[in-house]
């Protein structure tokens, strides 16, 4: 069995649930009195393909009793791109010893707060069932609906259907990202607007996904894998104050 060691980024400034919550920092939120990083934390830490956590955050996340099942506490840099940085570093030389056999890493989110065990078991297992460099997981906006779920996502118009992304990503060798982060940077700019991002992963609406796999392998210089996820969960966040309300209501 695979076990992989998650990444989990919990840094960032003031945002649009700072206003009706007072808190500066979106992971002490809390959510019927447990701050958000701990219920993903709490969900991690029981799953069988996790190994160690780490988390990107500043020092007011240590009080969290959750911080205990946390192998290192990492600072924030100035931006994600720094703070993913500083967390593959710490990984790869502490945890890896620096070798190049290893699993790969697992990021995840300070809110993703709808995941379930289930889930990221589920998630994991589709990641350690193949050999890509990157693994993403989206979610059709059918399954929102299936589920009585809010549909209000941003989709990708692609192959017949419309998929938002998700909130566990994958990557194997960061050596290969790192080494395409302006193209990246650019291309997550540009998240919210589906016509842009195809165009920019040189793709388009009627390609199938397969053709897509391809075409941003060959573009990015990686081995890309797409996986649909059944869990419109893994696809929520909780990023403004409905999303909070949402998770008040679905959550115990």
């Amino acid at each position: 069995m695979t076990a992989f060691n998650v990444i989990l980024l919990a840094g960032g400034e003031k945002g649009p649930l700072y206003e009706p919550t007072g808190y500066e920092e979106k992971a002490l939120i809390p959510i019927h009195g447990e701050a958000m990083l701990s219920r993903v934390i709490h969900v991690f830490r029981q799953c069988s393909h996790v190994d160690q956590i780490v988390v990107v955050g500043s020092s007011r996340l240590d009080d969290l009793e959750s911080m205990q099942h946390v192998r290192k506490r990492l600072f924030t840099g100035v931006n994600v791109v720094q703070n993913l940085l500083h967390a593959v570093t710490y990984v790869k030389h502490r945890l890896y010893g620096g070798r190049g056999d290893h699993p790969g890493y697992v990021v995840s989110f300070c809110d993703a707060v709808f995941l379930t065990p289930e889930i990221v078991e589920s998630t994991l297992a589709a990641i350690a069932d193949g050999e890509a460099d990157v693994v993403l997981h989206y979610v059709q906006r059918s399954a929102f609906e299936d589920a009585g779920l809010p549909a209000e996502r941003t989709y990708l118009p692609v192959a017949g259907m419309e998929l938002t992304g998700t909130t566990i990503y994958y990557v194997r060798r960061f050596k290969h990202i790192f080494s395409i982060m302006p193209k990246l940077v650019t291309i997550r700019r540009n998240r919210k607007d589906p016509q842009r991002f195809l165009e920019l992963i040189g793709c388009h609406s009627g390609m199938s996904l397969a053709e897509i796999e391809q075409a941003i392998s060959e573009r990015l210089g990686i081995r890309l894998r797409i996986v649909l996820s059944p869990y419109p969960e893994l696809g929520m966040d909780v990023d403004k104050p409905a999303d909070l309300e949402l998770a008040e209501q679905l959550l115990t």
